[in-house]
This record gives C-alpha cells, structure tokens and sequence, in this order.
C-alpha cells in the first residue's frame, strides 16, 4: 500500500509537470487555428512530423536502455548514466555537424527551399532536446518529480512568453517603443511567423538545456564512460531505436502524405483535429512518466507479475473513461480548442483516440519483452505496424480520403497489441484468463456507449453518466482500494 501511496504522488507531481505544458500547447492550438489559415498550419504540423522521424532515430532508445541497466546489479549507476551521456552527446553532434552542411539540401527536398531557416531552427531544437534526454530521465530514476516537472514548466512558459511578444510585437506601437523591439526586428529579417514557433521552441529548448547542464557537470565524466558497457547499451539500444523509428513513421506519416497528396488545407484540418485525439497520449505519457521507473524497479522481485497485471488492468479502466468523456464530449471540447474552419476532420478524432489507447496497453506490455533483455521483439511487432501502415497509404494514394490513414492508425496499434498479447502469452505474459476477458467486455463496452452517444447526441450525459455508474459498480473494489 506504501508503494502504491508513493507512486500515485509521484505520478501527480509528474502530472502537473506535464498537463500544464499541454494545456498551454491546446492554448496555442486555438491561437494558431485562429490566426492561421489552414495551409499554413499544415506547413507548422509537417515540420514537427518530419523533426519527429529524425528525432526517433537520434534519441537511439537511450532512455529505455537506461532505465533497463540502471536496475542491473552488476552495473555502477554513475557509471551507466555518464556512459549514456556521452553516447548521446556524439551521435547528437555528429547529427549536427552533417545536417547543418548539408541544411540547403535537405531544405529542398523537403519543399522547403524558400525556408533554409526551417531547418536550421529544428536541427538545434533536435540537438538540444535529445541532450536532455537522458538528464531529465536521471531525475526520473531519482525520484525528483518537482525538479522534473519544474524544469518542464518553465520550458513552456519561455517559449509562450516569445512567442506571444513575437506575434504582438509588429502592430503593437507600445512594443515598438521599447528597447527589445531590436530583438523582434533581428528575428524578422530572417524568418516569418511560422517561423517564430519555431524560434520560441529553440531558445526553450536551449534553456531546457542550460536547466539540465549541472546534472551533466556533475554527474557525467570521461573516467566514468565504460567501452564494454557503452557496447552493450548500443546493442540493447538498437532495437529500441528502431522501434521508435517505426512509432514515429507510424504516427506522423499520414500527416506528411496528406499534404503533398491531397492539399496543405485538408492536412491543416487533418493535422489540427489530430492534436485533439492526442488527449489520449497525453494520459498514457502521464501514466508512463510515473509507472516505467517503478516497473524497472519490481522486475526482479517475486510479485512483480501481479503489479504489472494489476496496473495495466487500471491503465485500461481509466482510459476507457477518459475515452468514453472525451468522445462523448467531442462537439464541446472543439469550441473550446479549435477554429471553426478546422472541423472538417473531426470524424478522425474517436479513431486516432482508441488507437493510441491500443498503443498505451502494447507500452505497459512491453516492458515484459524489455525486463528479459529482448528488445528486439518490439522492434519486429513495430515493423508489423509499419507494414500495415503503409499498406493503408498505398490504398490512400488510389482513394484521396484522410479517413484512410486514420483507421491505418487504429489497424496498426490494434495489431501490434494482439501480436505481442499472442506472443507474449507464450512466453512471458502471464495475465489471467479472467482479467483478459474482463478487459474486452470493457472495451466493447465503451464503444457501445461512445456509438450511442454519437447516435442519440441529446441523450449523450445520460449515456456518459449510465457508464460511469455502472462501471463503478463492476469495479468498486478496485476502486475502493486504488483510493485506499
């Protein structure tokens, strides 16, 4: 009980460091859908989609690999992070070096060769962001939630503060008469204003840096990098990193597709009403923020099946009512968030949502495959995923309609689930028959009431409130004792 009492406070702090950036971020959406047109939302969502690939390469599953060798008995712990640290900070500079030679290039095939300064933005973004990988994680590992969450909380408030003097700056006569209306006009001689998101990302990025730079002094030294375990954490990092290569072609595919398929306004529709349908990852990185740590920790000890079965069985249960809430609410919460010239791809949103809710019950599964030092089966079941995406955007290429990679999205998690739930039962998952069932019925459950509640909209807090009763009545013991 004392554990669990430890992780739920735990898991707060972590929560609050990583709502507020969120709520900020949806802050932005309706600011951006309102001052924006739709094609040139879509030119912001691609460049993050396309920085996303890149950084899935350039993180090389450092973080996981981390927290696997961290718990290892034969393992110094300084030792392990300092290692990490300098493999990170070589592949991280080499990626530098490189992509800033070759920045026009890149620019160019991109479609972006009016816009060099794009690039240049996002590769220091890039640099900078992988860097404090693994620092952020060392918190993580040393139970420093306020640092952590801290250290999140004035990233997002810099970069808002530059980004709203940037956007208010030109028309505001009061600004102008100020000695920092240098600094506006510097940053406009070489930019837009799409570009000022990405400039107020890289100076938050670059502070994130300097936020993290004592842990590094501190912590990581030459005489500590060990070449045997640098090995072995590359070897074990490989697999992962290309799993995350796959999560990321996966996840931002659809949206680099859209625009260069069909038009920058669908994808700017497209890519708007995903970010709403993120919701979900926004519960399940806060679920894992909290949850990873710990179930490195357990791993070796004799009840570690029961809390794994246990915790993942509460992982379902809460975001199936997060699930039920948010896209039984969906009309409302697209007011709030989101421009009304954006709505065209709201039908996307209850997809994307489940299917990253597939996706969060495969990362509580898959720290069975990583616990055993077997890394590369995720590798596998992500390349699975990969496949059926792209079959999806082959279909896509012949029938111009943005549902298509939206149900890929839903098809590819589902899959990669079942696959490793199959092949993990055969191996190391030992979940219980009953749970499996039960876990289904709450499944087909919620989307009966998510349908009803589409199909009957004005009895739509009727059916939300029904499920939240009667789902409290099938679990009050859990529930009970989760509070507890």
């Amino acid at each position: 009980m004392i554990l669990y009492r430890k992780l739920a406070i735990q898991t707060i702090i972590y929560s609050i460091g990583f709502i507020f950036p969120r709520i900020i971020n949806y802050i932005f959406l309706k600011f951006f859908t309102l001052f924006f047109k739709r094609e040139e939302f879509s030119l912001y969502t691609d460049m993050y989609a396309l920085s996303f690939i890149v950084i899935g390469f350039l993180s090389f599953g450092l973080e996981n690999t981390y927290f696997r060798f961290l718990y290892k008995k034969n393992y110094n712990k300084e030792i392990v992070f300092s290692t990490g640290v300098i493999i990170q900070l070589l592949i991280s500079s080499f990626f530098l070096i490189i992509s800033i030679s070759l920045i026009r290039y890149l620019s160019s095939i991109a479609g972006y060769h009016n816009h060099p300064e794009y690039f240049l933005m996002f590769f220091l973004i890039i640099f900078f962001d992988t860097i404090c990988i693994l620092p952020m994680a060392w918190l993580r590992a040393n139970d420093k939630p306020l640092q952590y969450s801290a250290i999140n909380i004035v990233n997002v408030l810099i970069q808002l503060f530059i980004i709203m003097y940037l956007f208010f700056c030109s028309n505001n006569f009061f600004c102008k008469k100020t000695y920092f209306f240098f600094i506006f006009q510097w940053i406009s001689s070489f930019t837009d204003k799409i570009g000022y998101i990405f400039f107020s990302n890289m100076i938050a990025s670059l502070s994130n840096l300097f936020l993290v730079l004592p842990i590094i002094l501190k912590q990581v030294t030459i005489k500590k990098f060990n070449k045997i375990l640098a090995i072995n954490m590359v070897n074990y990092s490989v697999p992962i990193m290309l799993g995350t290569i796959a999560f990321s072609i996966n996840e931002n595919l659809d949206k680099i597709l859209i625009k260069r398929w069909i038009s920058d306004e669908i994808n700017g529709s497209y890519s708007a009403c995903y970010k709403i349908a993120s919701f979900m990852s926004l519960y399940i990185r806060i679920f894992r923020l909290g949850i990873e740590p710990f179930f490195f920790k357990k791993s070796k000890d004799s009840d570690a099946i029961y809390y794994y079965e246990e915790i993942t069985y509460i992982f379902v249960l809460f975001g199936l009512i997060f699930y039920v809430l948010a896209c039984g609410n969906i009309h409302v919460l697209m007011k709030f968030l989101m421009d009304k010239k954006y709505h065209l791809a709201i039908p996307i949103i209850p997809i994307i949502m489940m299917g990253n809710l597939f996706l969060g019950v495969y990362t509580n599964l898959s720290i069975f495959y990583k616990i055993i030092d077997k890394p590369i089966i995720g590798t596998y079941i992500s390349l699975i995923g990969l496949l059926i995406t792209f079959l999806f955007n082959a279909i896509f290429i012949y029938d111009n309609s943005f549902m298509i990679p939206a149900w890929g999205t839903f098809t590819s998690y589902g899959v990669m689930l079942i696959v490793l739930y199959i092949w993990g039962k055969k191996n190391f998952i030992k979940f219980c028959n009953k749970k499996i069932r039960n876990i289904i019925i709450h499944f087909l459950f919620a989307l009966f009431i998510v349908f009803m509640t589409k199909k009957e909209m004005r009895l739509g807090i009727f059916f939300q409130i029904s499920y939240l009763i009667i789902i409290f009545l099938l679990e009050k013991k859990r529930f009970i004792n989760l509070m507890k």
